[in-house]
Formats: C-alpha cells, sequence, structure tokens
C-alpha cells in the first residue's frame, strides 16, 4: 500500500493533469452546443469506420456457411429443374425415373495420375450409391465407383475406365466420352461415324441414353475433328467443360432404378 501510496505522490503532476484535462473537456462539449456538434460528428466517423472494420470481418468469416447455404440452394434448383423436364415430355420422365439431386464437397481429387480418382462426403446413408452420375456447376465430373456410409469414390472422366454416352447438342450423333491420358483438359469423343455433322465449337452434352445422367449435361465443346485410322469414325477432341483440378462442390444425380428395366436387363443373355 505504502508502495501505491509513493507511485502516486511521485506522479502526482501527471494525475492532476489528466484529471484538469477530463474536466476541461467535460466543459468543453458539455456546455457549447458547436463543440459537442463537431465531437459527434467525428465520434460518429470514427465508430462508423469501426462498425464496418467489424461487419467486414464477420461478413469474412461467414462466407462457408453462406456458402454451403448457396450450394444446397443449388442442388434444390437443379432437382426442380429435371422435375420440369420430366414432367414436359413423356419420354424424358420414363427415361429420367424421379431422379433427385443432392450436393456434396470434393475432399479428396488428382488429376496427373494415370488413372485419378475423387473424394466426396456424402455416402449411402446420403443416398449416395454407385453408377450414380456425379456433375458440377459446368459439367459432367465422373460416376460414383464406390460408395461407403459417409464418403464415396468417383470413377472421374479423367480416367481411362470411364466411358460416359454423350451426343452433339442439337443433332442426332452420339458417342461414348473416353480420356487417353496426360491431357487434363481434353478427352475424345468415340463411335461417331464419319459422315457425322461434327464442327469444331459445338456442344457435346450427356444423351441421356442410360440411367447414369439425364440428358443435357454439358459435357465440353469440339476443338477439334479428324477421321480416324480406318476411315470409318470420326476422332473428336473435346475440351472439358468441368475444369477437374478446381472442383470444390459437385452435384450427385440420384435416380431412382426402375424394376422393370433393371429385369429386363437382367434377363439379357450373357
Amino acid at each position: 500500500m505504502r508502495s501505491l501510496l509513493d507511485f502516486i505522490v511521485r506522479h502526482s503532476h501527471v494525475f492532476l493533469f489528466i484529471l484538469l484535462e477530463a474536466v476541461s473537456l467535460v466543459l468543453l462539449f458539455g456546455f457549447n452546443d458547436r463543440q459537442k456538434l463537431a465531437f459527434m460528428t467525428s465520434a460518429n466517423s470514427i465508430s462508423g469506420t469501426m462498425f464496418d472494420w467489424r461487419a467486414g470481418m464477420e461478413s469474412y468469416f461467414s462466407l462457408k456457411k453462406e456458402n454451403e447455404m448457396l450450394v444446397a440452394e443449388n442442388s434444390r434448383l437443379h432437382g426442380r429443374l429435371l422435375e420440369l423436364a420430366d414432367s414436359a415430355v413423356a419420354f424424358q420422365a420414363a427415361s429420367l425415373g424421379g431422379g433427385t439431386v443432392m450436393a456434396a464437397r470434393v475432399i479428396d481429387n488428382s488429376v496427373r495420375k494415370d488413372d485419378n480418382y475423387i473424394t466426396i462426403n456424402r455416402g449411402s446413408t446420403d443416398g449416395v450409391g454407385k453408377g450414380m452420375g456425379v456433375y458440377g456447376s459446368t459439367g459432367v465430373v465422373g460416376v460414383v465407383m464406390l460408395s461407403g456410409r459417409h464418403n464415396s469414390i468417383v470413377l472421374p472422366v479423367l480416367n481411362g475406365k470411364s466411358s460416359i454416352s454423350c451426343k452433339v447438342k442439337g443433332g442426332g450423333s452420339f458417342g461414348f466420352l473416353e480420356w487417353k491420358g496426360g491431357d487434363p483438359y481434353h478427352a475424345v469423343l468415340t463411335d461417331i461415324p464419319y459422315h457425322s455433322d461434327v464442327k469444331a465449337g459445338d456442344t457435346i452434352v450427356t444423351s441421356g441414353y442410360s440411367s447414369v445422367f439425364p440428358e443435357g449435361i454439358p459435357v465440353g465443346y469440339v476443338d477439334a475433328v479428324e477421321p480416324s485410322a480406318n476411315g470409318y469414325w470420326l476422332k473428336v477432341s473435346v475440351l472439358l467443360a468441368a475444369d477437374m483440378g478446381n472442383l470444390g462442390w459437385v452435384y450427385v444425380y440420384a435416380r431412382r432404378p426402375d424394376p422393370e428395366l433393371e429385369e429386363l436387363k437382367e434377363s439379357i443373355p450373357k
């Protein structure tokens, strides 16, 4: 206690100065309207800047939550679009079979291997199963290969085992998209007859001939066409619509299987 008193006595002139300054400020701004207005304006400017800074920080840290909400909303909108397509055309409704769409986050990905794979954070408990189509906001990504309880492995376009039924948008030519390795931005559309009207700039979309994808999902864009070695087919180079090395969120097309169709497939002689 004595040390505290000695400290106050030694610095009494400082404390006296602070006290007199405080009294002066109270008298100046408390009883003079002009000075009070100037002080309030200055204080509001400072507090406004602080509020803006705090709001900016809160907005930054809430981006993840907002992004998840936007992805979920996009997922619902994708599902609604498929429902509208189903009701618009009868044969589309039969082929789509009442599919739904769910969002999933990519938690592991590779693009530089001979056989690449993608892992997503949705599994069997979420309704994801083998053979379901996966696509991003810009185009097709791949097909679910294995499904665990909470995660699934996707066979992407950038895998030598991948083969996706596609067609030229607005035309009748269709074939299979395959990846020959190396270039992560291009794939090849095979089995296109030599007489097909395919040219650079055409859009390639899913054909809808399988239950994996609905019709019309973007796949890529034709950037080169040349005849194959045997002359019966065209070799079509496709610039992929989806940036496979920059995947954050994807959508899983969960189609309910048609029991009758599955039974017919099983009855085909092997």
